[in-house]
């Protein structure tokens, strides 16, 4: 038994006439006759009732039809999802969440993905940008949000937001009095809190670069592994730290933000830039529709 004859079968069902169940099925008469005579045959019992001006469906042949369209439905679907699945728009997508990226960029672009690719099965991962190149690595997760530059070859990235740096300082810090700009050379004899060190993460010799520029090496006095402990920390009064602007999102109570004052001769050390992250070896096709809709070259 084929699909085509319970396709013939329910046709001739809604139609109660051979004629036009033959037009709608795009063959003729005599096709759709047989095609319904070997069903009857084969389930061993009459389907339709018929004479030279007549046709009914009969109690089994209206059990038969009812399974029929849930068979052909099923197979539709089946169909469809496989297509949807080879073509990146079916599937599931594991997303690393953290970091200052979680107040900006990220609900956007997964709003944008969202709305092209609605049976996707998406899957957070609340995890500190410090992580997520290692997850990355072993496949833990799809896509992720770096920091950049990053120096690993198995990772592909693609730019989608750069925003000032700012100084975040206890409230009772001098420097948080009034509004204007910081130089980073005032935070000279001031301890730092930084971002713990992790393999391809490239803030403290960015932070050391940038205290150059002012001649002095930072003090660390403490180590987080993502900004809202980097800025509780600072809340606590034990430092000051140099976060991306979106870090003043959090409204950590105790905690000040100024703009950071570009240095004349280094001004790009100002600036943060982050780019989607995925393991080139490891790209799901799910992950290629991800990164092709957020304008990316999977």
């Amino acid at each position: 038994m084929d699909l085509v004859k319970l396709r013939y079968a329910v046709a001739l069902a809604e139609e109660l006439n051979f004629t036009r169940a033959a037009r709608r099925c795009h063959i003729s008469q005599p096709p759709l006759s047989r095609a319904i005579a070997d069903l009857e045959s084969s389930i061993g019992v009459p389907l339709f009732e018929r004479d030279k001006h007549h046709v009914s469906i009969t109690a089994a042949g209206e059990q038969f039809v009812d399974r029929a369209k849930q068979v052909i439905d099923l197979f539709e679907s089946c169909i469809r999802e496989t297509r949807e699945a080879a073509d990146g728009t079916r599937g599931a997508l594991t997303i690393g969440l953290g970091g200052s990226m979680v107040y900006s960029v990220i609900p956007t672009l997964v709003r944008q993905f969202r709305a092209k690719a609605p049976h996707i099965s998406l899957k957070f991962r609340p995890i500190p940008v410090t992580n997520q190149l290692q997850a990355l690595v072993e496949g833990d997760l799809d896509i992720g949000v770096l920091r950049t530059p990053v120096s690993d070859e198995r990772i592909s990235c693609h730019h989608i937001h750069e925003e000032p740096l700012v100084v975040a300082l206890p409230d009772e810090h001098p420097l948080a009095l009034g509004s204007r700009d910081i130089a980073v050379e005032e935070l000279k004899n001031t301890p730092f809190v930084t971002y713990e060190t992790r393999l391809g993460f490239n803030y403290h010799a960015d932070l050391l670069q940038l205290c150059r520029t002012a001649n002095f090496n930072p003090e660390i006095a403490h180590a987080a592994i993502n900004t809202e402990g980097v800025i509780g920390i600072v809340a606590c009064g034990e430092g000051v730290a140099i976060v991306p602007t979106s870090a003043k999102h959090l409204s950590i109570n105790g905690a000040t933000f100024r703009n950071l004052k570009p240095p004349h001769k280094e001004s790009k050390l100002a600036s943060v830039s982050f780019a989607l992250a995925w393991n080139r070896d490891l790209t799901s096709t799910t992950a290629r529709q991800f990164l092709s809709i957020c304008g990316a070259q999977p």
